[in-house]
């Protein structure tokens, strides 16, 4: 049997391969298209005056329609229906979802009247880390199919994030690959191309502009160990009464604001470039990737950085006007952009989107457990050049509310679960759990949405949090048990409430906090918390065996993924505790061995653990050498 389809819009290609497989794979039926007289579904796009995405879905004796306001809601819907099919799309690939096979008389019995609304605008994530193109293109697939709609190119390009991944930074036993600027660019062309079929909201750049005002390129990311030419010194920052490129990187170097020049150099470039990138949904302009270096001239101590960027920012949405371009701007809250301006405000705020990024926020509790009568206190005065950045959510929170006093246009946070704390949680249990929470409470902050800034190959042993992000995003109500039972039953089979008191255990004995230099390096607490992490480790071995011998497909492979995961948190654990007592001799030695198992075995785990990130952050925060 074959199931008819009609489609409101000619451009569906994309949209019909989709339906094509699900319908094949899943109910055995074949998809053709037809006249919407013929049709047994209509698929429907029609805009409606909201910035929400809104689907509805009926199927009634095996007919029926899918309709969305937006090209990415229509994907969102397909993937919602055969979701009441049994599929459970569990990581980004085909390869890892979840389904059994049925037959065209479910197709013919099912009864479905779904109508639902997004409960967030801005649902994404934004690359980070070490990622081959596949990694990339299999996650923007991904998004849709867990209700993102959203996805955020650094830079230029994924440059820097390529290149990481195809010359094998930090893992010796692999061979570089060839790369170089031009692969690096059809890559993010065919990237561009995958979020343009899907209508994936395309989010861009962010950092760099800074260094494209002296000349470089911004496709580069955090290139360092040059010299800057004299006759661009006038541009840059003043620090101790000198001009220099900061720590050698053009993108942690920041610029003489008072100086007119930089202001207008930056909107031209900032013009073109939209010009150029029409396809650009919301354009991010940060400042430099850096604190503590603000210019000290006689000029820029007149002001706040904050009020000489909305200056920018003010003049920026002058150009685009006068142009007509109606691209959005997103606009950053982080390091010394924290501190709210206390002169300027934005002429247009239609034009902005405001970003939250609590950078160093802990990750031990959520924005739920704040007590926001008592507990937020007032937010700090600004010093030139001596500020440190707050762990504690309140005081972030402090300067969200101060912006907002000035601002109360579109906004979202940009925050950082898996972008490094996520590696302090072994069983990603907890993680995912604050998550949750924040996310449910986010409608109290009167934010619009929710970007992780992340590893995209965040998922060693199991890609919940971002289900979880992307679950939540969609419908801010859904339950958690709920959540964990649809996602790990299907990944498990009938032993997985074993796996999930495995996994919680391991979370409850580690830190998010720790290995992201949160909290005392010297915690005896916390070593005696990552010896029960051995042991529960070490316990789980029979089970993970048995298990492992009796599935197949993919919950085979999600059992060899645990066992892999299990003899990483073995080692792991075993180096933390030594570190936390301060054990560092013999803590450098098991992380030694740490290195030697990861780095060895990349390519068993390598869509779900990013070892390039894990071995940076271990570095940079965790306290462990390379």
């Amino acid at each position: 049997m074959s199931i008819k389809i009609w489609y409101q819009t000619e451009e569906q290609e994309f949209l019909h391969a989709e339906m094509q497989h699900y319908f094949e794979a899943v109910l055995q039926m074949q998809a053709e298209k037809a006249s919407e007289q013929d049709a047994d579904l209509k698929v429907i796009v029609e805009k409606e005056d909201t910035d929400m995405d809104h689907i509805c879905i009926e199927l009634h004796g095996g007919k029926g329609k899918i309709q969305a306001d937006s090209q990415v809601g229509v994907l969102i819907a397909v993937y919602r229906l055969f979701h009441e099919f049994g599929v459970r799309y569990l990581r980004p690939g085909r390869k890892n979802e979840f389904f059994q096979v049925l037959s065209e008389n479910d197709w013919a019995e099912k009864e479905i009247s779904i109508e639902e609304t997004a409960s967030f605008r801005h649902r994404g994530v934004c690359i980070e880390g070490a990622d081959s193109y596949e990694n990339l293109r299999d996650f923007i697939d991904w998004l849709p199919k867990i209700g993102m709609n959203t996805f955020f190119i650094q830079f230029e390009n994924p440059y820097s994030f390529f290149k990481r991944w195809y010359e094998h930074e930090f893992n010796p036993y692999a061979e570089k690959e060839p790369f170089n600027t031009e692969i690096a660019q059809e890559m993010s062309d065919r990237i561009d191309q995958e979020m343009k079929v899907r209508g994936i909201v395309h989010h861009r750049v962010g950092h760099g502009w800074t260094g494209e005002v002296l000349g470089y390129s911004s496709k580069y990311g955090w290139e360092s160990g040059l010299t800057l030419p004299e006759e661009k010194k006038h541009l840059v920052a003043e620090l101790n009464g000198k001009r220099e490129l900061f720590d050698t990187a053009p993108i942690l170097t920041s610029l003489d604001f008072a100086n007119p020049e930089v202001g207008n150099k930056m909107v031209e470039l900032i013009v073109n470039y939209a010009k150029e990138r029409r396809d650009v949904d919301y354009l991010h302009v940060w400042l430099s990737d850096a604190r503590n270096n603000i210019c000290e001239c006689e000029h820029c101590q007149k002001d706040l950085p904050s009020d000489q960027y909305v200056r920018i920012l003010n003049q920026l949405d002058e150009a685009l006007t006068k142009e007509g371009l109606d691209t959005k701007i997103c606009f950053l809250l982080y390091h010394e952009l924290l501190f709210a301006p206390e002169k300027e405000k934005l002429k247009n705020p239609e034009r902005f989107t405001m970003m939250f990024a609590p950078i160093t926020r802990t990750f031990e509790m959520s924005y739920e457990d704040v007590n926001y009568e008592t507990d937020v206190p007032e937010p700090k005065a600004y010093v030139r050049n001596q500020i440190v950045l707050p762990n504690s959510l309140e005081e972030n929170l402090s300067y969200l509310f101060a912006w907002k006093k000035m601002f109360d246009g579109d906004s979202f946070v940009y925050d950082y679960p898996l972008g490094r704390a996520h590696y302090g949680d072994l069983g990603y249990m907890k993680i995912s759990h604050v998550i949750y929470r924040d996310i449910h409470f986010l409608k109290n902050l009167q934010l619009n949405g929710y970007i992780s800034c992340q590893e995209l190959r965040a998922g060693f042993p199991h890609n919940f949090p971002n289900y979880v992000m992307g679950q939540m995003l969609w419908n801010n109500t859904r339950d958690y048990e709920e959540l964990k039972e649809e996602y790990f039953s299907s990944m498990y089979g009938e032993n997985w409430k074993e796996v999930i008191t495995y996994l919680e255990n391991l979370s409850a004995y580690s830190s998010c906090d720790y290995f992201n230099a949160i909290g005392e390096r010297l915690n005896p607490v916390l070593s005696a918390r990552y010896e029960v992490c051995v042991n529960l480790a070490e316990e789980m071995l029979p089970v993970i065996e048995a298990n492992t011998a009796k599935r197949d497909g993919l919950q085979k492979q999600e059992w060899k993924q645990l066992g892999y995961h299990r003899e990483y948190a073995m080692k792991m654990a075993e180096a933390l505790r030594l570190i936390s007592a301060g054990k560092h001799t013999e803590a450098q030695r098991m992380w030694r061995d740490v290195l030697d198992f990861i780095r060895r075995n990349e390519m068993a785990f390598q869509q779900n653990l990013d070892v390039y990130r894990v071995i940076e952050v271990a570095k940079n925060y965790a306290g462990f050498k390379l």
